[in-house]
């Protein structure tokens, strides 16, 4: 039934890892990428510009370029517009002029790489940074033109972006790999938290299945029970109410424990949808609690049971009214259920580190230690032959345990030594 939805959730948390890592690696390559060609652009448009200054200023004192000068101008026999004149650049940026023509001036002052390559590298474009590629070599360049009495000279400046392209190729195979490496990860760890977020779904499936089940059980039994007695009275139309008074009693018995059932089924449908507000005001505690306990120590009196009440005085918390009352009488009236002719039960209340403490201990038949935790979950009883003599159905402590949760504080259980159970009850005063 879950491997579909496990399945699912692998596949979208894979998907998710895997899509969030490419986009971050893609954009760590083109940042890095707009970077590099960003310093490579910076450092020949700087150089453009240095050179177009340069060139400005000498040229209204060099004598006029004419073809003839060429072979002069490559010996450096007379001054004329030259790598002399060209301000220091970057090392890496190589400068080449042409004239009117398209001919290389100075062409010893090239190295014999750019001299064979002349071709592969003539500007295709003026005033534009563009990139060149021939053979393993890549280029970026520009071309402009400057004027030097009365003369174009087209200059083009080149640099070599080989170690820059070789860097982005490296860092796209490392994403290229890490992206393989990365999406088996992503398979087991998509796996294991599809595992562990599949767990809280299953255990609340079968919890809600297990509920069902046991309130079937408990819903059954008193309808089953009603059912009998009323049939019984139907085998004898003629009979009177006071004939039927027995078989009347037990229906009615049974319809109010349907009815109590049903009621702490709907508090607890209520808890778990969050449509159940906890409406908090100053509360005396203690009051409270000597008013809940009263009709409890009479009733302890006539079955021969000692209850004592041991309150802190005039104790004022921050509380729901109604949800505590209920809380007291679920405690009290678990203590009654579980203790025996001439037992004891003791009610403390009392301040303790700004907390309230009410402990509810009593003498009884008591718990096992494995039980402690177990008693507050729904529907469950440890012993059963006992709670079906009263009529128990294990939502009690369950619908404590919502309340106390509510106004956050905690509630556990621990056996009293000698023999009986402590429920001891902590919430915040504030």
């Amino acid at each position: 039934m879950f491997k579909k939805q496990r399945l699912k959730l692998t596949l979208l948390n894979t998907t998710i890892f895997f899509i969030l890592f490419i986009v971050f690696n893609m954009i760590i390559y083109f940042y890095a990428k707009t970077n590099l060609y960003r310093g490579v652009d910076r450092s020949l448009l700087i150089s453009k510009k240095m050179i177009e200054n340069n060139l400005a200023k000498v040229s209204l004192e060099l004598p006029k370029l004419e073809a003839s000068m060429i072979p002069a101008l490559e010996s450096n026999q007379i001054t004329q517009p030259g790598p002399h004149n060209i301000p220091p650049l970057d090392p890496r940026i190589i400068p080449i002029l042409r004239d009117e023509k398209g001919n290389i001036l100075f062409h010893s002052q090239l190295s014999m790489f750019y001299q064979k390559n002349l071709e592969n590298i003539e500007p295709t474009i003026t005033d534009k940074l563009y990139d060149i590629k021939f053979n393993d070599f890549h280029f970026r360049t520009i071309a402009f033109s400057v004027q030097v009495d009365n003369k174009t000279i087209m200059v083009q400046l080149l640099r070599n972006t080989n170690s820059e392209k070789e860097l982005l190729d490296n860092l796209l195979k490392i994403i290229i790999i890490g992206g393989i490496i990365l999406f088996l990860v992503a398979i087991g760890a998509g796996s294991f938290l599809a595992q562990r977020t599949m767990i809280p779904i299953v255990n609340a499936w079968k919890k809600q299945r297990q509920f069902v089940e046991d309130a079937s059980h408990e819903l059954r039994t008193p309808l089953t029970v009603i059912q009998s007695q009323l049939e019984l009275i139907l085998k004898y139309p003629d009979s009177t109410v006071i004939n039927n008074a027995n078989y009347l009693g037990i229906a009615l018995s049974e319809t109010r424990r349907l009815s109590k059932l049903t009621s702490d089924l709907l508090t607890l449908a209520r808890s778990d949808s969050n449509t159940l507000e906890i409406a908090k005001k100053p509360v005396n505690i203690s009051i409270l609690i000597n008013k809940i306990a009263e009709p409890y120590v009479e009733i302890a009196d006539l079955e021969d049971k000692h209850m004592e009440l041991n309150l802190a005085e005039a104790l004022i918390i921050n509380c729901d009214e109604e949800r505590i009352s209920q809380l007291i009488i679920i405690l009290l009236d678990n203590a009654l259920k579980y203790t025996n002719s001439g037992d004891a039960i003791k009610v403390n209340l009392k301040n303790e580190e700004s907390r309230c403490i009410i402990s509810v201990a009593d003498t009884g038949i008591g718990i096992k230690e494995e039980e402690t935790k177990l008693i507050f979950e729904r529907f469950y009883r440890g012993d059963k032959s006992r709670t079906k003599q009263t009529g128990g159905t294990g939502l009690g402590l369950s619908i404590a345990k919502w309340i106390v949760s509510n106004h956050g504080g905690l509630i556990k259980a621990s056996p009293n030594h000698p023999k009986g159970t402590i429920i001891k009850v902590t919430l915040p005063v504030d």
